[in-house]
């Protein structure tokens, strides 16, 4: 069994990427899990940190559980031919490029990647993870110039409460959008068709796994 390989980068691999990376990583369909490993790095992480107060309780509100999680940098070695990197900013993508200029055609911020994934050309046209990569990588060529900026995920670090929320609500809001395109791939052999239904909206995510004894974010008190 082929299994494809997401790197999702942030700048230093302790807010944006792990929380990314872990709702996607456990919220796959059941048969997809297998198919599909999902790993996380920083381009500027200073090695073997862990996860701030704040974003272990967001994790945990979302019923996902970020104390294991230690930081690791990026380096040519985490990256190999027919990777999809998922980029917290654009300008984690020119790092990547940098590195890997074969990885140009999957290599999309997480925000961009999720808004491909519901082009007409893309959703329901693919039957693998590869190949809604591709599709993805063929919408954004047939588009026309996007502002980069506003696929970015906010970095709320130091920042107000509207940052923190901002930074739950884009990233929420984009991990929905990919499950829901790898929700759609069409099977590829007799496990597929009992893939488990994935939560598509951060109300489902939050009524899927929030518990009455999981503190409220700070943010939103």
């Amino acid at each position: 069994m082929t299994v494809d390989r997401i790197l999702v980068l942030c700048t230093a691999n302790m807010i944006r990427s792990p929380f990314v990376a872990g709702l996607l990583s456990s919220r796959l369909p059941q048969a997809r899990a297998g198919r599909l490993a999902v790993h996380s790095a920083g381009t500027a992480a200073r090695p073997g940190h862990a996860v701030p107060e704040d974003v272990l309780r967001i994790g945990r509100t979302y019923g996902l559980s970020l104390d294991t999680h230690r930081s690791r940098r990026l380096d040519e070695s985490l990256l190999r031919a027919g990777d999809t990197v998922l980029c917290a900013e654009a300008a984690h993508r020119r790092v990547v490029l940098d590195l890997r200029p074969d990885l140009i055609a999957s290599t999309f911020t997480i925000r961009e990647f999720a808004r491909l994934t519901e082009a007409p050309s893309v959703r329901g046209s693919a039957g693998s993870w590869a190949e809604l990569v591709r599709a993805c990588a063929g919408a954004r060529l047939a588009s026309a110039g996007t502002n980069a900026e506003t696929d970015d995920i906010v970095d709320p670090v130091d920042g107000p409460a509207s940052a923190w929320f901002a930074f739950e609500r884009q990233a929420t809001g984009a991990v929905s959008a990919i499950l829901g395109a790898v929700g759609s791939l069409r099977p590829t052999g007799p496990s597929a068709s009992a893939a488990d239904p994935a939560p598509r909206t951060r109300r489902e995510y939050r009524q899927a796994q929030l518990t009455p004894s999981d503190p409220p974010a700070p943010w939103r008190k």
